[in-house]
């Protein structure tokens, strides 16, 4: 019974650590801005370019 108790303390502990550590990557993912490249091979330039006005005004 007591190797019991220990597994599942130890299995918890384990789980919020894996929880913990999964969540604050997809923090860390969702903050990182989209990156934009100016000089895209599908000829959007403008887009790209109105995107980046848009950014500026949000800073």
């Amino acid at each position: 019974m007591k190797d019991f108790i220990k597994f599942a303390i130890g299995f918890t502990a384990g789980f919020i650590a894996v929880y913990k550590y999964l969540s604050k990557k997809e923090e860390k993912v969702i903050s990182d801005p989209p990156e934009i490249s100016p000089f895209q091979s599908n000829g959007k330039i403008l887009e790209v370019l109105k995107k980046f006005n848009e950014i500026k005004q949000n800073i």
